[in-house]
C-alpha cells in the first residue's frame, strides 16, 4: 500500500529546489539545525538474513527496524510541522498587511475630506476676521489670514476676541475643530503608512522562512521515503510478508495510536495579538471593575440556616448542524483530492489548508473567516461555534496549534477519525487520519 503522503516530483517549484548544501544553510538560517549527529547504523541485507535464522535475533532485528522507521517519520514530521508553522506565520502577516493597507487607504481618504472641510472653515473665519477688521477700523488684509500661517494666527486671534456673537463663535470653533481633525488624521495616515511599509517588508522575510522550512521538509520527506522503502522490504523478509503489507500495518498502528490519544480538554484559547480577525469581531479589552466605596458596617442579622441546594446542571449549548451545508462543503473538498499544495493557494488547481476550508464552506454559502487557520479559529470562537473535540461531528473544523493559541493548521473532519486536508508540500489534497494529536486543539469549529 502506497504511503498516502506521496509527493509527485512536479510539485516542487524549480525556484525552490536547492542543493543539499544549500538546504543545510537554509535550515540554519531559520533555526532548524541542531547538534550534528552520526548517521544511523542501518542494518545490511546480510544482517537481516542472518537474524532470520534465530527467533530471538529476528525479534530484536524487527524492533530495530521499526525503531528506524519511527525515527525517520519523527524527523520528517518535525520538519513538516515547522514548515506548516512558518506557512501560517506568513498567512497571518498577509492578513495584517491587508488590514493595514485598507486602514491607510481609509485614513488618507478621511484626511483628504477633512483637509477640504478645514480649508472651507478657514475661509469662513477669514471672512469673519475681515468683517471684524473693517468694523473695528483696523487695516487688516484678508489675504494674510487665508495664506500660510496667517490663517492659523487668525484663529488664535479670534479666540482671544472678547466680543464675538454666537454665530461668530461657532465659526471660530468649527474652524479650530476642523483644523485639529485634519491634522490628527494626517498623523494617523502617516503612522498607518509606516506600519503598512513595515508589514510589507516583513512579508518577504516571512515568505523566505516559509519557503526555506518547506524545502527542509521536502528534503526530510525524501530521505524518509528513500530509506523506509528498504526498511519495509527488510521487515517483509523477516516476517515473510510484503513491503506493502508492512507499510500498511505500521501506518494502521500509527492511526490507531492517534485515535486513542485525544487532546486534553482545555478552555478555548485566544490567539496572540495580530493573529487576524478572520471576519469575526475583534474582542474588546475588558474594563477592570470599579471598587465601590465601602458603606458603614452594620452588624448583620443572622438569617435561619437553610441547607444549600445545588444549582441544576445546564449542559453546554452545541450549535446545530446544517447537514446539507456540511455535505456540500465536503463534496467540494473531495472534488479537490489529488490537487497539489501551494502556500496561499485557494483554487482552482492549487490549495493550502485554510484556502481549501474557506472555499469548501464558501461553496455552501457559509463564511468561516478569511484565508488563514488562525483567522478561521478566531471566527469560530467569536461566533460561539466552538465545541469540544470529544463531540466532533462530520464537517467540523479541526485545528492544530504550536503552543497555546498559536494556530497553524486546519482540516475538515470526515468522521471515524479521518480528515480531509491540504497538508503541505509533501502531499496533495488528501483524506488521512488525524495526525499530530499532541498539537490538535481541544475544541473544533462547527461552521454550520
Amino acid at each position: 500500500m502506497a504511503d498516502p503522503r506521496t509527493r509527485p516530483l512536479s510539485r516542487v517549484k524549480p525556484a525552490t529546489i536547492f542543493s543539499a548544501v544549500t538546504i543545510g544553510a537554509v535550515a540554519a538560517s531559520v533555526g532548524m539545525v541542531g547538534p550534528v549527529v552520526a548517521a544511523p547504523d542501518y542494518p545490511s541485507w546480510s544482517d537481516v538474513q542472518n537474524a532470520k535464522n534465530n527467533e530471538a535475533t529476528k525479534k530484536a532485528e524487527i524492533a530495530k527496524l521499526t525503531g528506524f522507521l519511527d525515527s525517520l517519520r519523527a524527523t520528517a514530521d518535525a520538519a513538516m510541522r515547522e514548515s506548516m508553522v512558518a506557512a501560517e506565520a506568513w498567512r497571518v502577516n498577509q492578513e495584517q498587511l491587508t488590514e493595514a493597507t485598507e486602514r491607510e487607504k481609509s485614513l488618507k481618504s478621511q484626511q483628504a475630506t477633512a483637509a477640504k472641510k478645514a480649508e472651507t472653515s478657514k475661509m469662513r473665519a477669514g471672512l469673519l476676521a475681515s468683517h471684524l477688521a473693517r468694523s473695528g477700523g483696523q487695516d487688516m488684509s484678508i489675504n494674510l489670514f487665508l495664506q500660510g500661517d496667517g490663517a492659523d494666527d487668525l484663529l488664535r486671534q479670534l479666540g482671544a476676541a472678547s466680543k464675538l456673537s454666537a454665530q461668530s463663535q461657532e465659526i471660530y470653533s468649527d474652524a479650530i475643530q476642523d483644523s485639529n481633525t485634519a491634522a490628527s488624521l494626517a498623523e494617523q495616515a502617516t503612522a498607518a503608512a509606516t506600519e503598512r511599509q513595515r508589514l510589507a517588508a516583513l512579508a518577504q522575510t516571512k515568505l523566505d522562512a516559509a519557503n526555506a522550512t518547506a524545502q527542509v521538509a521536502v528534503n526530510a520527506y525524501d530521505t524518509e521515503q528513500r530509506k523506509s522503502d528498504e526498511l519495509y522490504a527488510q521487515l517483509a523478509l523477516l516476517r515473510d510478508s510484503t513491503a506493502e503489507l508492512e507499510r500498511a500495518r505500521i501506518e494502521g498502528e500509527r492511526a490507531e495510536e492517534a485515535a486513542n490519544n485525544p487532546p486534553p480538554v482545555v478552555p478555548p484559547i485566544t490567539p496572540p495579538a495580530g493573529g487576524g480577525t478572520g471576519g469575526g469581531s475583534t474582542p474588546k479589552p475588558t474594563t477592570p471593575p470599579t471598587t465601590p466605596t465601602t458603606p458603614p458596617v452594620t452588624p448583620p442579622v443572622k438569617p435561619p440556616v437553610t441547607p444549600p441546594v445545588d444549582p441544576p446542571v445546564v449542559p453546554p449549548v452545541t450549535p446545530p448542524t446544517n447537514a446539507s451545508a456540511v455535505e456540500q462543503a465536503i463534496s467540494f473538498a473531495q472534488a479537490q483530492l489529488g490537487k497539489r499544495y501551494q502556500l496561499g493557494g485557494a483554487g482552482p488547481d492549487v490549495w493550502d489548508c485554510s484556502g481549501l476550508t474557506m472555499k469548501a464552506y464558501g461553496s455552501a454559502g457559509v463564511g468561516i473567516g478569511s484565508h488563514g487557520a488562525t483567522a478561521q479559529y478566531v471566527t469560530m470562537r467569536n461566533q460561539n461555534k466552538l465545541v469540544p473535540f470529544s463531540d466532533r461531528q462530520r464537517g467540523d473544523l479541526i485545528f492544530w496549534e504550536d503552543g497555546p493559541g498559536d494556530v497553524y493548521h486546519v482540516a475538515i473532519y470526515l468522521g471515524n477519525g479521518r480528515i480531509l486536508e491540504a497538508p503541505n508540500e509533501n502531499a496533495p489534497v488528501r483524506e488521512y487520519f488525524i495526525w499530530g494529536m499532541g498539537d490538535v486543539m481541544s475544541y473544533v469549529g462547527r461552521p454550520s
